[in-house]
C-alpha cells in the first residue's frame, strides 16, 4: 500500500464529525477575524469591532462546541451495547447531536450572555447600536452645469428619469 492509500486509510477510520467541526471553527476563527479587519467600507472602529466580536465568538465556541460533541458520544452507552458496530455508529451519530446542539443552541446563548460585558471592557468607548452619520462628500450629484456620464437627470421622485429628446431611448420609444 502506498503512503496516501495508508494516510486515507488512517483518516477514514477515525472519522469523528468532532474534528471536522473543529477544524472549521479554527479556520473561522483566524479568517473572519482578518476578512472583518481589512474590510476598508467600514469605519475603523467598526471594523476593529467586528474583528474582536468574530474572535470572541470562536472563543467561545470551540470549547462548548468540543464539550458538547464529547457529551453526545459518551451518551452513546445508553442506545447500544459497547463493543458493537451500533455502539460505534450510535457514537458517531450522539457527537453529531451534539455539535448541533452546540451549534444551534448553546453557542448562540453563551455568546448572549458573555459578549456584551467582554466587549463593552475591552472596547468601552464603542457603540455598536449608534447610527452611522453619513458622508456628505459622497452625495453623488453632479456639480452645477455638469450632465451626468449617462446623460439622465434624475428626479426627486423614485424610479423616475427624464431623458433628453435626442437620446436613442428617446427615439426608439423606449421611455422609463
Amino acid at each position: 500500500m502506498s503512503l496516501i492509500h495508508k494516510l486515507c486509510n488512517a483518516l477514514g477510520e477515525n472519522n469523528k464529525p468532532i474534528y471536522t467541526v473543529m477544524a472549521v471553527a479554527c479556520g473561522k476563527g483566524t479568517v473572519r477575524p482578518v476578512l472583518s479587519i481589512t474590510d476598508k467600507k467600514e469605519a475603523p472602529d467598526a471594523r476593529k469591532y467586528a474583528a474582536l466580536r468574530e474572535l470572541m465568538t470562536e472563543f467561545i465556541g470551540v470549547p462548548t462546541t468540543f464539550t458538547c460533541g464529547l457529551i453526545g458520544e459518551s451518551l452513546a452507552g445508553f442506545i447500544a451495547g459497547k463493543g458493537s458496530q451500533a455502539y460505534k455508529n450510535a457514537k458517531a451519530f450522539m457527537s453529531f447531536l451534539g455539535i448541533c446542539a452546540a451549534a444551534g443552541f448553546f453557542v448562540p446563548k453563551f455568546c448572549n450572555l458573555g459578549m456584551p460585558p467582554i466587549m463593552k471592557k475591552l472596547m468601552p468607548d464603542y457603540d455598536p447600536n449608534a447610527v452611522a452619520t453619513p458622508n456628505p462628500t459622497a452625495n453623488n450629484k453632479p456639480a452645477f452645469g455638469q450632465m451626468p456620464l449617462n446623460n439622465t437627470v434624475k428626479s426627486n421622485y423614485y424610479n423616475v428619469y427624464r431623458v433628453k429628446s435626442n437620446s436613442p431611448f428617446y427615439r426608439a420609444g423606449m421611455r422609463v
